[in-house]
């Protein structure tokens, strides 16, 4: 077996030299396990996987995971599979909590090479000393898939503070829709405060809290949002390249950053209503999605509202500080 026989078939379908040297950070691998595998069936080379929790009897009907996986910790699960489908990608495992790893942590987790902190997999590969200092090879992405309102917002302060794209993700209740946001700086006006600014407002001034979780959404909810990510991860990691069909896929997206998707004709959300009235609903009846155009918040107290986030870059003192909106960051 080589990796060249593994990849045979898809040599044009990704930009397959630029996606082994990019690196995917996944806060959150139990809904996200699949997304991960099937990133590693593109070719992405290099993973960092952070998650405290252990695999249960329940997540076996919600997640990908086995009985031979109970009691193990779902990081673990997940390097052993990536590993199996490509063995010559390095992943990198944290059983811990997002805000146990500090910005000069993040930092080494982000660029450095995954083979000096941390327990690794793959350690055996050629590949165990690669660094994306050299950003032209490959892209980080930070990507947040957990329904931890905090940690979900830390994603977003450490994607402002290091110049980097992130993808976060959202079920609504029973599985019925699904959210997926993102943000590329220089290329996306808004970050992720600015887009989910009703939520942030719902949990910091109104004393919100989530009770929904993983409970009543059937497994096929969480499979269709993940393939929805992967095209978005796709297009966000070929960014700037010249392949022909993902390489100016995020410049045709455009400002486009919030994607709602209807998975149930009776989902809650109005949006759909909105979107579609005029429609021959005699055509449309659920499982599409829309593509909301978002624009910065003048007064995000994470990105500064001024519609290039790279503005925001280094402004932080300390990323696990939650701003709660009049005060600057540095």
């Amino acid at each position: 077996m080589t990796i060249d026989a593994i990849f045979q078939r898809v040599t044009s379908s990704y930009d397959l030299k630029r996606l082994k040297h990019s690196r995917i950070i996944s806060v959150g691998c139990g809904g996200a396990a699949a997304f991960l595998e099937d990133m590693a069936r593109c070719g992405v080379g290099e993973f960092v996987l952070i998650d405290p929790d252990i695999i249960e009897e329940a997540n076996i009907a919600t997640q990908q995971t086995y009985l031979d996986d109970i009691g193990r910790a779902k990081v673990d699960c997940v390097a052993d599979r990536l590993i199996q489908i490509n063995p010559d990608a390095l992943v990198e495992v944290y059983q811990q909590p997002l805000d146990d790893i500090d910005d000069e942590e993040f930092a080494h987790i982000a660029f450095g090479s995954l083979n000096q902190d941390g327990e690794v997999w793959g350690a055996r590969s050629p590949r165990a000393a690669s660094t994306l200092a050299d950003d032209t090879l490959g892209i980080t992405l930070l990507c947040g898939f957990t329904d931890n309102f905090y940690a979900q917002t830390r994603v977003n302060r450490l994607a402002l503070q290091f110049g980097i794209p992130s993808l976060s993700a959202q079920l609504y209740q029973y599985g019925q829709a699904a959210e997926i946001t993102f943000t590329f700086p220089g290329v996306t006006p808004a970050c992720q405060r600015c887009i989910l600014s009703p939520r942030y407002k719902a949990y910091l001034e109104n004393g919100y809290q989530n009770t929904i979780g993983s409970a009543g959404a059937p497994i096929f909810a969480t499979t269709r949002v993940n393939a929805l990510k992967g095209i978005i991860a796709l297009s966000l990691l070929h960014h700037g390249t010249d392949h022909p069909r993902w390489g100016n896929l995020l410049e045709r997206i455009g400002n486009r950053t919030l994607i709602q998707l209807r998975m149930h004709p009776d989902t809650t959300l109005s949006i759909f209503n909105k979107v579609f009235t005029g429609a021959d609903t005699e055509r449309i009846f659920f499982d599409e999605a829309v593509w909301l155009p978002q624009d910065p918040d003048p007064n995000c107290p994470d990105c500064g509202g001024a519609g290039d986030l790279r503005k925001a870059k280094g402004t932080f003192i300390n990323t696990r500080g939650l701003s709660l909106g009049g005060e600057t960051n540095d």
